[in-house]
């Protein structure tokens, strides 16, 4: 069913945005009272007051909406309160719930198959769902709950002006909704249970892992640092007295979110960082020692392995994150990709080898 024709039913769209507008104002102001002026009415759906006029009417005349004629003589009409009726609010959440379609326009309606079409083509359409997702995850403890646009565009990381267009279109679609016209990031949002409803849907569709996780996220990175690995440091920090592993599980963290969004020069750096972090523990003062010196058993071949993953750290990614600090700026430049800044496996047998270290108990 089209959507306008769904509104036609009962009420245009211009109705339901007024109907729609009483029902949610209470919550996203956070007040008590379910009376709400028609003044207030006209800034939010941007509509001229002539009109609102009208519409209060029609509604009051259907027994969606009650006016409250208490006004004072002097004052003017559009400075008139009103309130929802228990059959409006029925209405709204009725028309909210629904399954609308829309054979050209539902963007939502599944994660995009990222196997079969260019991502450059579907990377408007996985920042929107970015965008709805944020505010859902964010609200998930109290749906009324509105998210300052700032907000969305520090944790997603796109810029200020794709997050008001995004935002925009989404309102636009029904998902979303606002109090004000968007023309700043510093404007809030609230979920519709439209929006609420669509999320859910894609999380609960039985699609290929891959096509999920790449809708949530456009990098096909996995975790540089192994979700394991990371949570054997946490469980340690909770206990260990001779260090304070803070820093270090927040390196981590930081290396595992800027290296899944592909930002290599951070990559680099912060895998530097680690190595620089780390001696100490290993009762050195510098990661050159903890590479030549280092020897936890009396194994050759222990030894062997380790001193060789720890040198190609120190020799070759050290290398690498010191280009990319000290580098001057050029008329010519090529950027870092994935295969320059893996060292997945010789950072992974250092945080191992850290690991065993904390757990050995202080003697």
């Amino acid at each position: 069913m089209n959507v306008d024709s769904q509104y036609s039913e009962q009420l245009n769209k211009k109705h339901f945005d007024f109907l729609h507008c009483v029902y949610k104002a209470p919550d996203l102001n956070n007040i008590s009272s379910i009376n709400i002026s028609l003044a207030y009415i006209a800034k939010s759906i941007n509509l001229p007051e002539t009109e609102i006029l009208s519409i209060s009417e029609y509604l009051s005349t259907q027994d969606f909406i009650k006016i409250d004629n208490s006004c004072p003589p002097w004052r003017d009409e559009i400075d008139r309160d009103v309130s929802i009726t228990s059959k409006g609010i029925a209405e709204v959440e009725k028309q909210v719930t629904q399954n609308l379609s829309d054979s050209t326009e539902r963007l939502l309606r599944s994660a995009p198959n990222l196997e079969n079409v260019d991502i450059a083509v579907e990377k408007q359409k996985i920042k929107r769902y970015q965008v709805l997702y944020c505010i859902y995850k964010a609200t998930e403890d109290d749906p009324n709950k509105y998210i300052r646009l700032g907000y969305i565009t520090k944790d997603i990381g796109l810029s200020e002006n794709q997050v008001i267009s995004i935002t925009n279109y989404l309102i636009y679609q029904g998902f979303l909704c606002n109090i004000f016209d968007l023309d700043s990031i510093n404007y809030a949002v609230c979920i519709t249970y439209k929006g609420i409803a669509e999320v859910e849907k894609i999380a609960s569709t039985n699609k290929p892992k891959n096509q999920v996780d790449q809708a949530l996220n456009v990098s096909p990175n996995h975790p540089f640092i192994d979700e394991g690995r990371l949570q054997e440091l946490k469980e340690i920090s909770s206990t260990q007295l001779k260090f304070n592993c803070l820093k270090l599980i927040k390196l981590c963290e930081e290396l595992n979110s800027n290296y899944s969004n592909e930002n290599y020069y951070a990559t680099a750096m912060l895998t530097r960082a680690i190595m620089d972090h780390v001696p100490p523990i290993f009762e050195k003062t510098y990661f050159i020692e903890v590479a030549n010196n280092y020897g936890r058993t009396n194994s050759k071949n222990e030894k062997k392995s380790f001193k060789k993953a720890m040198t190609h750290l120190d020799n070759v990614q050290r290398s690498i994150a010191d280009d990319h600090l000290h580098k001057k700026i050029s008329n010519s430049e090529s950027l870092p990709n994935a295969n320059q800044v893996d060292c997945i496996q010789e950072l992974d047998i250092l945080l191992q080898e850290i690991v065993i270290i904390l757990k050995k108990p202080e003697s």
